[in-house]
């Protein structure tokens, strides 16, 4: 894989999970927590969501196998939950795609669920980590999709773990123009992976 390649996976995957916008509701469901217990919280997010992207990026192409789906039938369908997630960003509001109202409640352990999943590492971190995987098959590429798993995971760590201080520096206005502009972003990487799909599904008619 080449450095752009795995920088645009990477940049991708941080606008589809979207840690910015987490933050608010991080700070919602660790309210009355102790700086100690928030890291900790932030530290099994970031582990949990590392977790889920790896174990995707080396089994998903086999489920779609087993399934018997096709990738291109795939990369349309993961373009389409993008499209929809990347219109929620621009207009800063919070995707049903990603969470419900009943999944955004305080539970005693709220680090996997709901914050690595669904919140981030949902339907579309998920389907990105597919497509990826069936994109770039080799035993070297996919290591290098899961470092950019782990990097993700780390660095959700990091912004959670500062989240208190990252909300007082941007704002709601910071915040909400980060999020406009990886909504525009992500619209267009989903634009993307759904034409791949369809010029998939048309060679295959022909073949």
């Amino acid at each position: 894989m080449e450095l752009t390649t795995t920088m645009n996976y990477f940049v991708s995957l941080f606008m589809i999970c979207s840690p910015l916008t987490a933050i608010p509701v991080f700070l919602s469901l660790t309210q009355g927590r102790s700086t100690k217990e928030r890291w900790r919280v932030g530290m099994v997010c970031g582990f949990a969501i590392a977790v889920i992207l790896i174990s995707t990026t080396w089994v998903g192409a086999y489920v779609l196998k087993f399934l018997a789906i096709r990738v291109a039938s795939f990369q349309c369908a993961g373009g389409i939950v993008l499209f929809l997630l990347a219109l929620s960003m621009l207009n800063a509001e919070t995707s049903p795609i990603r969470q419900t109202q009943d999944e955004v409640v305080v539970r005693p352990s709220v680090a996997v669920v709901p914050l690595a999943i669904p919140l981030m590492a949902g339907p579309g971190a998920i389907s990105a980590a597919i497509v990826a995987s069936t994109t770039f098959t080799t035993f070297a590429q996919k290591c290098i999709l899961s470092l950019c798993g782990l990097a993700l995971g780390a660095l959700v760590t990091v912004l959670l773990c500062f989240s208190v201080q990252i909300e007082r520096v941007l704002g709601n206005t910071g915040m909400n123009i980060v999020t406009r502009i990886g909504g525009l972003i992500l619209a267009s990487l989903a634009i993307e992976i759904f034409f791949q799909g369809i010029e998939g599904l048309i060679t295959g008619i022909f073949q």
